[in-house]
């Protein structure tokens, strides 16, 4: 790092731009903001020609921003407004990505005296006061941080460190205005009425970069001004950084979860339906079918039952050839309509089968029809 003497300091004098806008030198104008904000660069440039254009890097035709003729104008997040002969662009909900260098100007044709270098430094916080009043900073795995750190005096050294700042603890530490080691990466603006501002940058982030984290002027031994900050970085697929991109991510998911749960409700209820119909029909069937078959039964007539028995004639003598036995069938109705009417005892007579040459008269019995 260079202490401004002479001829040099005329060329390479930083001071503060209005206030907390920015940095600015005698070549570029340097601002730095925190993601999500909005920043407002002026363009020191008489705006009495018609075009005013605001674009990135090298301002070929693709670069172009914003453009008009007009006292002001919008174009997505950028904006150009005209005030008293000055105008000014405006972008808004900054991202990683804007961090670079830009040119304002007027004419058809930029010339050096035309158009203004600018430079927007897009950082996760900026670090300034008490060093015990320190900042977390959430990030993903991959992902990168930058973070400001301003102190109020100059000293030749800077550094880097994490944790207790001993040994292999110590990131980086130069005294060249930027220095780059690895994944780390340090650079020293100086502004002549706020002090000096130290960017500390860390690449491609694993969760083995989470911890205490400091960056300082002077030796890391030493009690010189440093500025804390905590870094936690966690896996992208369960990171809680309040990003766009992962609040995109969140809602689709659960778009996408609460879509198959309703699927999966739906099925269910759809089988558990069918289930309720296939039962229902089924009982209906059995119960038809058991309903005819006892219809059926009480149409039918029951049949008629044979009833046999035998009648003996009384005992004749003790002789056996005397005996002479007759058979009678009485027939069973079940309707009352068919039945006899009269007396509820009815008579038979039989007439015993006996010998032609019997002398004796013959035998009868008397038979009751069963009830």
């Amino acid at each position: 790092m260079k202490v401004c003497h002479t001829l040099i300091c005329f060329f390479l004098l930083f001071s503060l731009q209005d206030g907390s806008t920015g940095l600015v030198s005698a070549q570029v104008a340097i601002y730095s903001r925190i993601e999500g904000e909005n920043v407002t660069v002026e363009c020191s440039i008489p705006s009495y020609r018609d075009r005013k254009v605001f674009c990135k890097e090298t301002c070929n035709k693709e670069d172009i921003l914003i453009e008009t003729t007009n006292a002001s104008a919008q174009s997505g997040r950028y904006s150009i407004d005209d005030k008293d002969g000055v105008f000014f662009v405006t972008i808004t909900q900054l991202t990683k990505s804007d961090s670079g260098r830009y040119r304002c100007g007027t004419g058809i044709h930029f010339t050096r005296t035309s158009y203004k270098d600018i430079e927007i430094i897009v950082v996760d916080a900026k670090l300034d006061g008490d060093p015990s009043a320190e900042k977390t900073i959430d990030a993903r795995t991959g992902g990168n941080i930058v973070v400001e750190c301003s102190f109020t005096r100059f000293v030749v050294n800077m550094y880097v460190c994490k944790e207790e700042c001993k040994g292999e603890d110590i990131l980086v530490e130069t005294t060249s205005d930027t220095h780059l080691k690895d994944r780390y990466s340090i650079r020293y603006i100086e502004g002549n009425r706020t002090g000096v501002f130290v960017f500390v940058s860390i690449k491609q982030l694993t969760q083995s970069d989470s911890g205490r984290y400091r960056c300082g002027l002077g030796r890391p031994s030493s009690h010189d001004s440093y500025q804390m900050f905590v870094l936690n970085v966690t896996d992208a697929l369960t990171s809680s950084t309040p990003s766009s991109s992962v609040s995109s991510a969140s809602t689709e998911t659960s778009n996408q979860s609460e879509s198959s749960l309703k699927r999966t409700k739906g099925v269910i209820l759809y089988v558990s339906l069918t289930l309720v119909v296939l039962v229902i029909v089924s009982s209906l069937s059995v119960l038809v079918f058991c309903r005819k078959r006892i219809s059926k039964d009480k149409s039918e007539e029951p049949e008629p039952q044979e009833e046999t028995q035998c009648a003996s004639a009384p005992e004749a003598e003790d002789d056996p050839s005397q005996h002479t036995y007759s058979e009678i069938k009485f027939v069973s109705v079940g309707s009352s309509d068919g039945g006899f009417h009269g007396d509820a005892e009815r008579v038979i007579y039989s007439v015993p089968r006996v010998e032609a040459s019997s002398d004796e008269p013959p035998l009868y019995s008397t038979v009751n029809n069963p009830q």
